[in-house]
């Protein structure tokens, strides 16, 4: 297939607007299987084939314009260079909605540095730091480093509280040191996939701002339906069940950015490709329908 230029192939007159795509092809050091550099790409060309009407929430997202930045050149980033260049590119986005497709789950601590950025420059002025995380990931990602980097996939979370209010939900990998941190932090919450519910999950909302960013690890995703990921882990979401997640963060919640990281196509991934664009557009659908 034709590599695509815009989201959904869209005609020109929606290729600009409020929701916008921001590729990040970036990789280091991943812990397990590699390949989500080029996730981005995949992503991108597979929303070639999504209709435009979105059945379920009764809209047209693409009719409020979406924009498909260029790819950022990342490939031979530092860490410290990737969340520089990320943050940038997402505080030029002022009142735009932005989509972050990694990459590995790195690529968030630039998407949150740039939001911070942002929440400076635009009118409802508020505290860069008001605002809380939601991660939806397998792995709680909160190790102090990880080969030899604190700006690690596997470090993400731990940064991010350094700032942030975060909840993390459905989690079922991690290692003890990194449970005894999560426990010493009141404003860190997690809900393991064994005890995920959408009980549980209203029931902490109230503990986050008002504010929310959005950051969608795949392999938070069934291994059986999300294969090609970095550390796929059995026991995880299915679509349906995240559709309802979502919905109800959407609905509490002012979601004010997002990011979908960590897809590594390798092989026969053509239909997760699909199902992340469709993710993607369901956000906006979200979204617009708040």
């Amino acid at each position: 297939m034709e590599k695509i230029t815009s989201w959904m192939n869209l005609p020109k007159q929606y290729q600009n607007g409020k929701f916008v795509i921001l590729p990040l092809p970036y990789e280091q050091n991943v812990t397990y299987g590699k390949g989500a550099s080029r996730g981005p790409e995949e992503i991108s060309n597979a929303s070639y084939f999504l209709e435009y009407y979105d059945e379920q929430f009764d809209c047209k997202p693409y009719e409020k314009g979406i924009t498909l930045l260029q790819p950022l050149p990342l490939k031979n980033c530092t860490p410290e260079q990737m969340i520089k260049e990320v943050a940038g590119a997402v505080a030029q986005q002022q009142n735009k909605f932005v989509i972050g497709l990694g990459g590995d789950h790195a690529v968030t601590l630039g998407m949150i540095q740039g939001m911070e950025q942002l929440q400076e420059k635009e009118k409802n002025r508020y505290s860069p730091s008001d605002f809380s995380v939601i991660i939806l990931d397998a792995h709680a990602d909160f190790r102090d480093s990880w080969n030899g980097s604190m700006y690690n996939h596997a470090c993400v979370a731990r940064q991010l509280a350094k700032k942030h209010d975060l909840l993390l939900i459905g989690i079922r990998a991690m290692d003890a040191d990194e449970a005894k941190m999560i426990r010493e932090r009141k404003h860190v919450h997690v809900i393991k996939s064994s005890d995920l519910s959408l009980q549980r999950v209203k029931a902490l909302l109230p503990k986050l701002k008002k504010n929310i960013y959005l950051s969608i690890d795949v392999d938070v995703f069934d291994l059986s339906f999300i294969r090609n990921t970095g550390t796929p882990e059995p026991g995880g979401l299915f679509w349906n069940e995240a559709i309802e997640l979502l919905q109800l963060i959407f609905r509490e919640k002012n979601v004010i950015g997002a990011d979908i990281a960590e897809f590594a196509p390798q092989e026969n991934f053509r239909a997760e490709a699909y199902a992340l664009a469709k993710l993607a557009y369901k956000v906006m659908a979200m979204k617009e329908k708040k």
